[in-house]
């Protein structure tokens, strides 16, 4: 296990290339080995039209500004502080006052945006030229660096002697604050040390910046203002004292990186960093939050450039403690921080997620890092960071991929709206000819959509899913009022009820009360069932019940939760009751309709509509058997639901002909078997509901455990279509309504949502 000793620090430095700065060598090789996977390949992809981009770009030089520094040269760099503004008292606005936390928009006419662009491209051309080894990326980011930094009529001079100036003060010379405008070398120099291995970039570039950062490094050590700002007790002395180290590491100056390193844990942090975690100087910021994790950050950074130099260095414990009094209020909102935070909450948030994830990869001990940095971590897949640092799980790779379906699959959506001029058609399953079968909101399926959404939201955090969630929810509103379906927990729990379990939204819950209430104006209580399809003549059926019904009766629980209402209790237990006396057999398998006589409640008989014979096993049934008892047993806690779904998980992998990757055949009893259609929408079901079940067994907990994981790992597998294909759906290999050859082998929006539902279960599992 990987952990650093924290103890004084002695430094080696190899000769010849150096080691990367912040980024881990060893774990790009890794990604550069995976760039197949999903995460990679979004992060990746990114990249490369990022890189693509800066191809096209002009190299930034500081000598593109309209304004020149009080020196008179234009090689001098010049930016204006970020929170100073015009004093609107005075005719000239001069001098400029403060207004901290608010950004003066003016600083963009300045170099600080060019300099930002300049190391960014940098960063992203090297490595794009690392991932590709395409020389035309190393050539471009050569050709910026030798811009800003090399040939005579465009680099900068190596100082910040008018970095965030204020105009009207000082004679408008910098400030020492200006300092962490260079900040953003420091990464640069890891995209400088990839390019060292390029044809591209030369043994005399490397010789020339070297001599600029060593010159710059001098600055910083020995100007006023290089002077004054190590003698900050804030972010501003952690980022001089990082830069400094960085450097001296870059230009294998060893002298300044042993003083500086030696003494960093008594002079920085223990200067800043209280013993409960606090750091009082960032806190009296208005944005408090916001400061302490950029300074949280800045020591981080230097954790990693020790690491990666093969050295040791004290205070991790204490770094710790700053990260803990952090941590504690992540996933809250800004109003239960007891200091300012003005601006910037989420974004921050995301951040202490990322550097907590860091954190993690310093000190493997600290699990708790991790669950929490994967619990909250905006998991926007183009962030370079799911390149530099975050080491995926399958549950991420899975959702990554579901990301560019679910993306391909609303652009299809929304043609096809405009086509049919219904912004309420809903898609559902791909037609024979190959085209995306959508339906109205009537339709059983047409709540999926909007809860595979608000799921996408849940995993990733990414507020793109929030808002095509929320658009997608609200079109299903009307059916609360649909009194003529059975399934209005499918249409409407899993779309408004997700929608409320994750946002709290009063708006929600209103609307999932009303479909309870109208949902259970199908009850009848003679019968002791809610009343399934209103169709059918009486010598089909009189009043049919079918075993997916069990599926909505969370609509009703959750309804008798939320209200304390125990009518819509009773109802859902009446109507578990009832049907797991007359819908199971003796070895726990279930029929798929029981037709009731609705003056008594006696049973007429026992048939299928869906399966193969009214005797067969119908794969799909079976699940929504096992998931309906499993739900049925969260709620009430009445082991005689427990026992009926272990009874049917034993019958069901019991199956003498039960497939190898266990994703069945439709139906268990079809003579076609092993040429039968799969159903991967049966095999998602029951994997969701096995991680449930899994934790109110303990005895068999480690059994449906493995089962869950294996059918998991085969859809994730094989059943996946190719990105950009099969109309945006999930999975392949679903089987609708086989006897009226409807929807076969195909894909279908109940699978791909209990397909979403199960990655989050087997994600909290492991937890």
């Amino acid at each position: 296990m990987r952990k650093l000793l924290f103890i004084t620090l002695f430094i080696t430095i190899a000769g010849g290339v150096q080691a990367q700065i912040i980024w881990d060598k060893p774990h790009l090789a890794e990604v550069k080995a995976h760039l197949y996977q999903p995460v990679y390949s979004m992060a990746y992809h990114h990249l490369i039209d990022g890189a693509e981009e800066a191809l096209r770009q002009s190299p930034p030089t500081v000598m593109q500004k309209n304004k020149v520094a009080a020196s008179g040269d234009k090689h001098d760099y010049l930016s204006l502080s970020r929170y100073f503004w015009p004093d609107p008292t005075k005719s000239d606005g001069l001098p400029y006052i403060n207004r901290d936390g608010m950004s003066n928009p003016e600083l963009e006419r300045l170099d600080r945006n060019r300099l930002s662009e300049m190391t960014s491209a940098v960063s992203t051309l090297a490595l794009a030229w690392y991932f590709t080894n395409e020389e035309k990326y190393a050539s471009k980011a050569v050709e910026m660096i030798r811009t800003w930094f090399i040939n005579k009529g465009t680099r900068m001079n190596p100082n910040m002697n008018y970095a965030q100036i204020v105009p009207g003060q000082n004679g408008d010379k910098g400030r020492c604050y200006g300092l962490i405008d260079s900040y953003a070398f420091v990464e640069m120099l890891d995209g400088v040390q990839l390019l060292a291995s390029s044809k591209a970039f030369t043994s005399q570039d490397q010789k020339d910046l070297k001599a600029w950062f060593s010159r710059f490094l001098e600055w910083m050590l020995n100007s006023d203002q290089g002077r004054e700002e190590a003698r900050q007790l804030n972010n501003h002395a952690t980022a001089y004292d990082v830069q400094v180290i960085a450097y001296a590491h870059f230009t294998g100056n060893r002298k300044v990186m042993d003083e500086r390193l030696s003494q960093f844990y008594r002079k920085r942090m223990l200067t800043q960093i209280e013993a409960d975690g606090r750091q009082p100087q960032e806190l009296r910021r208005t944005l408090a939050f916001g400061y302490s994790q950029y300074n949280l950050s800045h020591i981080i950074d230097l954790f990693q450039i020790v690491r990666h130099s093969g050295c040791e260095l004290e205070g991790m414990p204490l770094l710790q403690k700053a990260a803990d009094f952090l941590a504690r209020y992540i996933g809250k909102r800004v109003d239960e921080w007891p200091y300012q935070q003005i601006n910037g909450w989420d974004e921050k948030q995301n951040a202490l997620c990322q550097d907590l994830y860091r954190l993690y990869l310093l000190d493997n001990d600290r699990a708790d890092y991790l669950r929490l940095a994967k619990k909250h971590v905006v998991r926007h897949w183009n962030d370079r960071f799911f390149l530099l640092y975050y080491v995926p799980d399958a549950t991420d790779h899975a959702f990554a991929q579901a990301e560019v379906q679910l993306r391909y699959q609303l652009q299809q959506v929304d043609s096809l709206r405009k086509v049919q001029n219904d912004r309420c058609m809903m898609p559902r399953s791909v037609e024979k000819d190959g085209s995306l079968r959508m339906v109205g909101i009537g339709d059983w399926c047409s709540g999926f959509l909007s809860g595979e959404l608000w799921m996408m939201y849940q995993f990733t955090h990414d507020p793109y899913w929030r808002e095509q969630a929320v658009t997608n929810t609200w079109r299903l509103e009307d059916n609360k009022w649909n009194g003529s379906s059975h399934d209005l927990g499918f249409m409407m729990y899993d779309s408004f009820g997700v929608a409320y379990r994750l946002t709290g939204e009063q708006s929600y819950r209103d609307v999932v009360l009303q479909a309870a209430r109208t949902l259970a104006t199908r009850y009848d209580e003679r019968v002791g069932c809610i009343r399934s399809w209103s169709w059918g003549t009486p010598d089909r059926w009189k009043y049919a019940v079918i075993i997916d019904n069990m599926m909505n009766l969370e609509l009703l629980f959750e309804a008798s939760r939320l209200t304390g209402d125990e009518h819509y209790r009773n109802i859902a237990i009446s109507h578990a009751n009832t049907t797991m006396k007359n819908h199971f057999r003796a070895d726990g398998s279930c029929y798929h309709v029981v037709d009731y006589e609705p003056d008594d409640g006696s049973v007429i008989k026992r048939i299928t509509h869906q399966g193969l014979s009214d005797e067969s096993v119908w794969g799909r049934g079976q699940g929504w058997a096992i998931y309906g008892y499993t739900m049925c047993y969260r709620y009430t806690h009445d082991p005689a639901y427990l026992d009926q779904a272990r009874k049917t998980v034993d019958f069901w992998f019991s199956q003498e002909q039960m497939p190898d990757d266990l994703i069945p055949y439709w139906d268990m009893r079809d003579p076609a078997i092993p040429s039968a259609p799969r159903d991967a929408s049966a095999a998602a079901i029951i994997a969701s509901a096995l991680y449930e079940l899994a934790s109110y067994d303990e005895e068999k907990a480690e059994l449906y455990r493995k089962y869950a994981d294996k059918i998991a790992h085969n859809l994730e597998s094989s059943y996946q279509p190719m990105p950009g294909t099969a109309q945006g759906f999930l999975l392949l290999h679903s089987t609708g309504n086989y006897p009226a050859r409807d929807e076969i082998d195909v894909p279908i929006n109940y699978a791909d949502y209990y397909y979403l539902e199960t990655l989050l279960r087997r994600a909290e599992s492991v937890k």
